[in-house]
């Protein structure tokens, strides 16, 4: 699945009181490491009402960010949900009420052994395809496959140590990658949900969450 994603610039604040249990809301955000988890909190901030200095994230056995307990319960008690990556000078954040999300941007243009490390830890027959193509291809459908599958995992609430190989993907487009095969630890394949898109030129993201489809709205900030 690939949407033709638009992100739309708006004021965090008008999008928050658009979130419901029917949507996802994925944000781009301007990014410098230096800024560590300053833009995720203000935007957390705005959906949970208060300042940014007032959200306390905890970190779960796999290190994933989530809200503490008793923080992030909207009127319809459902908790809020979120995700992010950074790459670059982009961050992705993915927000929903009462789902787990995964969500990852990687800038496309990398130097990475693709060739060895899909032979090394994805399934056989991914590390066949990338293997088989050409080096510019290779790049991009190697980019596409890594955020796809961390797109999961990190749905999944499980790090990079479950093993990239648990989880098939067959390829469907230059970077398009759909999911053929899970873990049953992972339940069933038919219960994910994977968006692959464009993040922003030069970049591929990924979304994914189990359960059943969403409206995925994308925003940028507001200048």
């Amino acid at each position: 699945m690939s949407p033709g994603l638009e992100f739309v610039e708006t004021h965090a604040e008008v999008a928050a009181a658009r979130l419901d249990d029917a949507s996802i809301h994925l944000w781009r955000l301007p990014y410098a490491s230096s800024q560590r988890r300053a833009p995720l909190l203000a935007l957390l901030g705005a959906y949970l009402g208060k300042p940014a200095s007032d959200v306390a994230l905890v970190q779960d056995t796999h290190g994933k960010p989530q809200l503490g307990d008793g923080d992030g319960g909207g009127t319809d008690g459902q908790q809020l949900e979120f995700n992010w990556s950074h790459s670059g000078d982009c961050a992705l954040v993915a927000l929903a009420r009462g789902l787990a999300l995964g969500v990852d941007i990687e800038l496309v243009d990398r130097d990475l052994r693709s060739v060895e490390i899909a032979q090394r830890f994805f399934d056989p027959a991914e590390a066949e395809v990338i293997a088989s193509l050409a080096p510019s291809a290779r790049k991009r459908a190697f980019i596409g496959l890594w955020c796809a599958k961390e797109a999961v995992l990190k749905a999944a609430g499980e790090g990079l140590s479950f093993g990239l190989a648990r989880l098939a993907f067959d390829r469907r487009t230059p970077m398009d990658w759909s999911l053929a095969r899970v873990d049953p630890a992972l339940g069933r394949r038919d219960d994910w949900r994977l968006a692959g898109f464009e993040a922003a030129p030069g970049y591929r993201g990924a979304l994914a969450w189990r359960g059943a489809r969403r409206r995925i709205a994308a925003f940028r900030p507001a200048a």
